[in-house]
C-alpha cells in the first residue's frame, strides 16, 4: 500500500539511516570477526532495535525478511565504497571491518579538482606557445613588406 510522503504518517515515520551507521559502527568495534548476514541483522535487532521501523520489530518471518533485506542493502552499499570487506567462505557471506579502506567519492572529490587543475596548467602552456608563434608571425610579417599574408 503507497503512503503519501506528505502525510503526517510519513512525516512521524523513523527514517532508516542510522541503519548504515549502526552496521559499521558494529563492525568496527568486532573489526577482529567476521559475521554473516543473519548475525548482523540479529545483533541489531535486539541491541539496537531503533535502527529499524517499529513495524518491522515484529516476530514474524515477513519481518525478519525485511530486517534482512534492509541490512543486506546497507552491506552492499558499503562494500560498494569499500568501507567493509566482504568474503566467502565455506559456501557463507561474511562481513567485516575494512581498515584503511577508501571512500571512492572521496577519492573523486581528490582527484577530479586535480586533474581540471593539471588541464588547466596545460591550456596555458599552449596559450603562451600559441602567443609566441603569433609573435613571431606578426614580426616576419613586418619584416616582409611585400604584402603576403602569413595567416
Amino acid at each position: 500500500m503507497p503512503i503519501d510522503v506528505e502525510s503526517n504518517q510519513w512525516d512521524k515515520s523513523k527514517q532508516i539511516d542510522i541503519l548504515e551507521v549502526e552496521i559499521e559502527r558494529y563492525l568496527q568495534k568486532n573489526s577482529e570477526t567476521a559475521y554473516e548476514l543473519s548475525e548482523i541483522t540479529e545483533h541489531l535487532a535486539a541491541e539496537k532495535p531503533e535502527v529499524f521501523p517499529e513495524s518491522l520489530l515484529t516476530k514474524g518471518d515477513s519481518a525478519r525478511l525485511s530486517r534482512t533485506v534492509l541490512v543486506a542493502s546497507r552491506l552492499e552499499k558499503l562494500v560498494w565504497h569499500e568501507r567493509i570487506e566482504a568474503r566467502s567462505f565455506d559456501n557463507r557471506l561474511y562481513y567485516t571491518d575494512r581498515e584503511g579502506g577508501q571512500f571512492p567519492i572521496a577519492e573523486v572529490e581528490q582527484h577530479i579538482p586535480n586533474r581540471f587543475i593539471d588541464l588547466e596548467q596545460k591550456i596555458e602552456e599552449v596559450d603562451d606557445q600559441l602567443g609566441a608563434i603569433q609573435m613571431l608571425l606578426h614580426d616576419l610579417k613586418e619584416e616582409h613588406h611585400s604584402g603576403f599574408d602569413l595567416q
